[in-house]
């Protein structure tokens, strides 16, 4: 992280998870119908949100001179969830995925905060945006992150 091809491969890779979720959470949505309905109107009421998220790395990405395509970027996040075989294990892993990544975030806004606070503020912005992600697993799942 201490160098700019660092922040450029994080960034990258929080994007490409952004994107990734947007898939997954219109991809869900349409396949377990053995998920409650709000469940799934709830995934698809943050796919505006993971977009926003993707878009505020993205132009920043711009700004700092990142490109977007300099490296690949793993499919591991979507690989993983497109395997599941219901609503509940879909929304325990998209969640526990939500909150590794929250809590990358919080450690890149803490790393950040004094070097580049716009990419800090993204991050936090983010980072606030995914407790209420993380937090569908426990409405409907009992699930929570200190189970982990």
């Amino acid at each position: 992280m201490g160098t700019a091809e660092g922040l450029g491969d994080r960034m990258r890779t929080a994007a490409f998870a952004e994107r990734q979720a947007v898939a997954a959470f219109t991809w869900a949505a349409a396949t377990f119908s053995d998920a409650p309905e709000q469940l799934r109107q709830d995934w698809l009421n943050q796919v505006p949100e993971e977009e926003k998220h993707y878009g505020m790395i993205v132009a920043r990405m711009t700004e700092l001179g990142f490109g977007l395509d300099d490296r690949e970027v793993s499919r591991g996040l979507w690989d993983t969830l497109s395997a599941c075989t219901t609503g509940a294990e879909f929304c325990v892993k998209i969640a526990r995925a939500e909150e590794r990544g929250r809590q990358a975030g919080v450690q890149l806004v803490a790393y950040l905060k004094g070097k580049d606070p716009v990419t800090a503020a993204i991050f936090q912005e983010i980072a606030d945006d995914e407790v209420a992600h993380v937090a569908l697993a426990q409405t409907y799942y009992g699930w929570s992150p200190d189970q982990d």
